[in-house]
């Protein structure tokens, strides 16, 4: 991209439109940008910025509220045109902003406009003039995003050295916005949900194998076995499978030995039932033998009684036989015909009863065929009842597992609410951030007018400090003359005292002296005798006290000396001081007044500072605020995750638990009433079956009776045939031996029928009946001769016993086959669960393995999206030190660091200079301003290189520079403006703001920007 005219309008410094027509450069591609501070050199890196991507140069002056001129008036719009050629092309773009007139409530004025220039036509390159498409549009055609432009084209001041001095994390930050390697990063982000997702089924996995367990715990009897011991400490799946197994095979064994426990119980008690049913019958028959035994015995016993009567109705009937003779053969006849109707009868009896015998021979046989049925009614009963302390478990798991659903929806609407509070926060914080963009750039001044007022105000300072130590200075040169008057006064007191002392203490010492005794002072042993005078006796301690006073004198006066010496030097450089400072003592209210002006002006711009500190003050809390409800919302979301996993576990084991139910039995009520029925179904079909039992019996007892009333009534029928037989001779003999010749003489023979029937019908019945009774005793002893009775209490008892046995067994039977199930199915459970426990750990491991090499979690601290960037670096700093090796008389290179950062942060990024003087690296931050400066300009040149041969459509036609020129020396100097050279040799146009006086003598060219008196700027080209 290369810039044929900029127009700008009430932007910036530039209150009307000012146009800068860079052909008037000519040839001269490289040129400086020169100007005063403030005057708007900086502002054209903006316009071009703002043209090209609606933003201005550098990462402070994003904000396209701060580019409206304050100059401009009501009535013009803002706006930037710029007319630049890149791949052959001539292209215009203009944008201008809305603002709000007066008398108006909305901003207006806003317009877009992207053309193609061919020779003097404009045309359209985008369907509609709108901001999206054009931004769009423009970054295809340069082929460079907005961050990529301000690295390697636009480079302002103080950004283009952060590649070269920040931490690995914002050069991160850099190169992910120019080589977009956020993709990568984000390659870790999916990862991580991944992660979390598969953590989150592993979770549920381990939790179904926990609610496995724990079924098992309460499902499978306690016992010392394998599986006991596994469970009752920390054993794996491995483990529990093993121990299932030997509980299976243990099943299997028991119910083997259950099963022939259970047959043999139940054939003794189907064998004991069988005789027991016959010898009831037989008990029946023998009863009934004994009563017609007692019966016949009483007929026999009467049997005298019934002859005599016989010989007396003999007696009595010879005189009218005939009669009861003729009457005894019309009642016997009668009699027949009534005993073949009874016998009829009760042969039609007889036959109801076995048809009745055979209903219940066939109801007992199907009532003995439920007996499968029966089984199963007990074991459904028994199955029913071992489902009801699962139920209250899950009763009580349901109980726990509503509870922390309530708690987990809790902590998702505490979450929803820090979230709310957090986005008001943001809300709040963008807008300080903007209020503070804007106080920082109305405040962007204050630190040159600081400068001014800290030197006005050192002047001032250093001024009053002269005056101040001068007058000091006086004072404390009258108080030494003074203290060195009263020193001298006691010394001299001192000394003549001290004189006076001495000598009186010579004489003492002498008056003191013996011949031949050493003296304490010479030692000699001969002595002068001296004249022993004392005079004016000194005290000691008075002396002392005098001696103290001249000290304490001479230490004042020495303190005095000091502070004069002191004074006047400090004195003597408050004048070379205030000479350094260009101050001449006789400007001294001159300058003072200036200071006052210069207070006033940064009072002005304080209070800016003081809301600006306020709003800082405000976002700090805002931020930490923020902060915390981040920590917040950190906690709550895992407070929500742990309650969210313990109430998957918990739900996983009631979902478990209710497996273990029946499907349609899942309500504790549904379970009461099925067992219920079942009890009921139970009591029913034992109620059939005792009842088939005795309805047997009774049908069996029933034809025996009627089989025994046929034959007495056809004996009784066959003996009336054989009794009128006889009777009918008996008459026609007797009617013969008492000579009746005929009927009709025996008609007229009769005697009283009353009494003879009343004779002959007691003799016959008796005769009868000892008959009938003598006949059936004599047939049922021969058929049952040599049984007895039996006792059936015990074999009652037995068969109770045996009953009980047989049910006991067949529970014992039906629980083994319900454990061996439980364990065969809890094995299968365990099993499937085990494999998709491995399947997600692996899946899981892999992941994680992923995530943490694409995070960085290795010994070098260095991540995916790390370990790319540092590869675009390596070129990068290849491409810098071929220019870096000429600016720095091929002392330096540039190299990647393998350093470790910090605080654990990610390493990889860091830069260190290769010394090759030295023969050793070090951090770049060490390199001197200027030295600092070269490398950061040979980095960002390596870096266009780098950024040009990665992107074919990129050309770099023009490089802007607003940076550290004043730092170099005059060697480096021309070394840069050597390399700047050879850049623009290449084709590329070179624009540098600059202020030192060598780099603008060696441009060929000078695009001036003045300041007016008007506050406002404007600009021209000079060409040398």
């Amino acid at each position: 991209m290369k810039p044929i005219k900029l127009t700008m309008r009430a932007f910036g410094p530039y209150k009307n439109e000012e146009v800068i027509d860079f052909t008037e450069l000519k040839d001269n591609r490289l040129f400086v940008i020169s100007g005063s501070t403030g005057a708007g050199k900086t502002t054209i890196f903006d316009g071009i910025c703002f043209a090209l991507y609606g933003y201005g140069s550098g990462q402070d002056r994003k904000d396209t509220k701060m580019l409206r001129s304050d100059f401009a008036e009501e009535s013009v719009h803002t706006a930037v045109e710029l007319v630049f050629e890149i791949h052959n092309k001539t292209y215009r773009v203009l944008r201008q902003l809305s603002h709000v007139k007066a008398g108006r409530k909305t901003a207006t004025g806003e317009k877009y406009e992207l053309f193609e220039i061919q020779d003097t036509q404009e045309l359209p390159i985008v369907e509609r003039q709108r901001v999206t498409d054009i931004n769009q549009k423009l970054e295809e055609i340069i082929g460079l995003t907005y961050d990529q432009f301000n690295q390697i084209v636009m480079l302002p001041q103080g950004e283009f050295r952060k590649l070269l001095t920040s931490q690995s994390d914002n050069k991160e930050a850099i190169l992910r916005k120019i080589f977009k390697t956020n993709r990568y990063g984000e390659m870790a982000q999916k990862l991580e949900e991944k992660k979390k997702k598969a953590d989150l089924e592993l979770q549920k996995a381990r939790a179904l194998k926990g609610s496995i367990v724990e079924q098992i715990i309460g499902l499978l009897p306690k016992r010392d076995s394998l599986l006991t011991a596994v469970l009752e400490k920390e054993s794996n799946i491995h483990q529990i499978q093993k121990g299932l197994a030997d509980e299976i095979h243990y099943y299997q064994q028991k119910i083997k030995e259950d099963e022939q426990i259970h047959s043999k119980a139940y054939s003794e008690y189907n064998e004991k039932y069988e005789l027991f049913v016959k010898n009831k019958a037989l008990n029946d028959r023998i009863d009934e033998f004994d009563r017609k035994v007692n019966k016949l015995n009483e007929l026999e016993q009467q049997k005298p009684l019934y002859e005599q009567m016989n010989k007396d109705y003999e007696a009595s009937i010879r005189a009218n036989q005939i009669e009861p003779l003729n009457k005894q053969c019309h009642e016997l006849n009668d009699e027949k015909r009534l005993q073949q109707a009874r016998l009829s009868n009760v042969k039609e009896q007889l036959l109801q009863a076995q048809r009745d015998l055979e209903a219940a021979k066939q109801l007992y046989e199907k009532e003995l065929a439920k007996q499968d049925e029966r089984d199963a009614a007990i074991q459904h009963v028994m199955e029913l009842q071992k489902y009801l302390p699962l139920y209250e478990q899950i009763e009580k798991q349901t109980q726990l597992v509503q509870a922390l659903s309530k708690e987990a929806k809790n902590a998702q609407s505490n979450l929803e609410l820090v979230d709310r509070q957090l986005s008001e926060q943001r809300e709040q914080i963008e807008q300080l951030n903007q209020q503070i963009e804007r106080l920082e750039t109305k405040t962007e001044k204050i630190n040159e007018t600081k400068d001014e007022q800290r030197h006005l105000q050192e002047v001032v300072q250093t001024f009053t400090k002269y005056n101040e130590q001068l007058a000091t200075s006086n004072n404390l040169q009258a108080h030494f003359d003074i203290v060195s008057k009263e020193y001298e006064e006691a010394k001299r007191i001192y000394e003549q005292e001290e004189k006076k002392w001495l000598g009186n203490q010579a004489a003492i010492l002498a008056a003191k002296l013996v011949q031949g005794e050493p003296c304490p002072v010479c030692g000699s042993t001969e002595h002068q005798t001296l004249l022993h005078q004392t005079e004016n006796l000194i005290d000691e301690q008075e002396l002392d006290r005098l001696q103290g006073k001249v000290r304490q004198i001479e230490q004042k006066k020495n303190e005095a000396y000091v502070q004069v010496n002191t004074s006047s030097i400090q004195v003597k450089q408050l004048e070379e001081t205030l000479t350094t400072l260009q101050a001449p003592i006789h400007e001294q209210a001159q300058f003072i007044q200036k200071c006052h002006e210069v207070d006033s002006l940064v009072q002005q711009l304080q209070n800016d500072l003081e809301k600006l500190s306020q709003c800082k003050k405000q976002l700090k809390q805002l931020v930490i605020t923020s902060e915390q409800l981040a920590d917040k919302r950190k906690q709550l979301e895992q407070i929500k995750l742990e309650k969210n996993e313990q109430f998957v576990k918990q739900q996983t084991i009631l979902d478990q638990q209710r497996l273990a139910i029946p499907s349609d039995l899942q309500q504790l009520a549904q379970l009461q009433q099925a067992l219920h029925l079942a009890e009921q179904t139970k009591q029913t079909l034992i109620q059939q079956w005792e009842h088939a039992q005795k309805q047997l019996q009774t049908a069996d007892k029933l034809v025996a009776t009627n089989e025994e009333a046929v034959k007495q009534i056809t004996q009784q029928v066959e003996q009336l045939e054989e009794k009128l037989i006889s009777a009918k001779e008996e008459f026609l003999t007797k009617m013969k031996a008492a000579g009746f010749e005929s009927y009709e003489l025996f008609q007229s023979a009769k005697r009283t029928e009353q009494e003879q029937q009343q004779l002959q019908n007691n003799f016959l019945e008796f005769t009868k009946a000892l008959h009938s009774l003598t006949t059936q005793v004599a047939e049922e002893r021969t058929q049952l001769k040599g049984m007895v009775k039996v006792d059936l209490t015990v074999a009652q008892e037995q068969l109770d016993q045996l009953k009980e046995v047989y049910e006991k067994a067949l529970q014992t039977l039906n629980l083994s086959k319900d454990y061996e199930r439980q364990a065969i199915r809890f094995s299968e459970n365990l099993e499937s669960v085990a494999e998709e426990i491995n399947k997600l750990e692996e899946k899981s491991n892999q992941i994680i393995d992923l995530y943490n090499l694409l995070r960085g979690q290795n010994s070098k601290k260095i991540s995916f999206e790390r370990y790319v960037q540092m590869g675009y670096l390596e070129q990068i700093t290849e491409a810098a030190n071929i220019r870096l090796r000429n600016l720095s008389n091929g002392q330096y290179y540039l190299q990647c660091s393998d350093r470790q950062e910090s605080h654990g942060r990610q390493s990889g990024l860091s830069l260190d200079v290769y010394d090759t003087y030295t023969g050793q690296s070090r951090d770049v931050k060490s390199l001197s301003g200027g030295e600092k400066f070269n490398a950061s300009l040979c980095l960002a040149l390596g870096m266009a290189d780098v950024i040009q041969s990665f992107q074919g459509n990129v050309r770099i036609d023009t490089m802007f520079i607003d940076e550290g020129f004043g730092s170099l020396d005059e060697e480096s100097l021309m070394k840069a403006i050597d390399t700047l050279i050879d850049l623009q040799k290449s084709g590329r146009m070179i624009g540098v703001i600059s202020h030192v006086n060598e780099l603008k003598a060696a441009m060929p060219a000078i695009l001036n920007v003045e300041k007016l008196k008007e506050g406002y700027s404007r600009t021209s080209i000079t060409v040398k």
